[in-house]
């Protein structure tokens, strides 16, 4: 699970960075050539990459959208930590500067944390609501069976993982409940913990 993680943050990583492999694309009519592909690949997110960094391979039409499956060209700035590990410090994508990696992955957790708090947040106001409804929370020690309780009445959209892929956690009585996230280390009860109660 904890490589699992790593690779995921890696991917997340590399897609803030504008590496993403596969890059959809809406357009309205028409056939996206791989040349226009190319030059909007580079422009992602407004990172101007020059066209020769990016090798389209594949373009398929999916209707009025496409599925664009490129190379981007990359580069990883690797440094010995204090234990003598390597480790990634810097990325860059064609020759843009450096990006320091922990200062990109602090940046997509704090996302995450502020997608995490509005999720649980939608999630207590459903419990309220069903409270004021019944006259008690959902009385349950696992997420699921909470969505199962507040799905669709109370809850329009099914909510089960945080944005670290980690299942939320519920804890309810009749008189309170707590909701958690394991935040960015996806262990539960540590300080990065995001917790909800009610």
């Amino acid at each position: 699970m904890r490589r699992r993680g790593r690779w995921m943050a890696l991917g997340l990583l590399v897609s803030v960075m504008c590496l993403c492999a596969v890059v959809s694309y809406t357009r309205a009519a028409g056939e996206l050539s791989p040349k226009e592909a190319r030059k909007l690949i580079a422009q992602v997110a407004g990172v101007e990459l020059p066209t020769d960094a990016v090798r389209v391979k594949e373009v398929s039409a999916l209707g009025s959208s496409a599925v664009v499956v490129a190379q981007v060209e990359t580069a990883f700035r690797f440094v010995k930590d204090e234990r003598g590990k390597w480790r990634v410090a810097e990325i860059r994508t064609g020759n843009n500067k450096w990006e320091d990696v922990d200062m990109l992955l602090r940046a997509v957790n704090a996302e995450k944390s502020a997608r995490a708090h509005a999720e649980l947040e939608t999630i207590a106001t459903a419990l309220e609501a069903f409270r004021r409804e019944r006259g008690f929370y959902v009385v349950a020690d696992k997420e699921g069976a909470l969505i199962d309780q507040l799905n669709p009445r109370y809850l329009h959209d099914i909510i089960r993982l945080d944005p670290w892929h980690n299942a939320y956690q519920y804890q309810g009585a009749s008189g309170n409940f707590t909701l958690r996230s394991s935040g960015p280390d996806g262990k539960p009860n540590t300080a990065d913990d995001i917790i909800r109660k009610g």
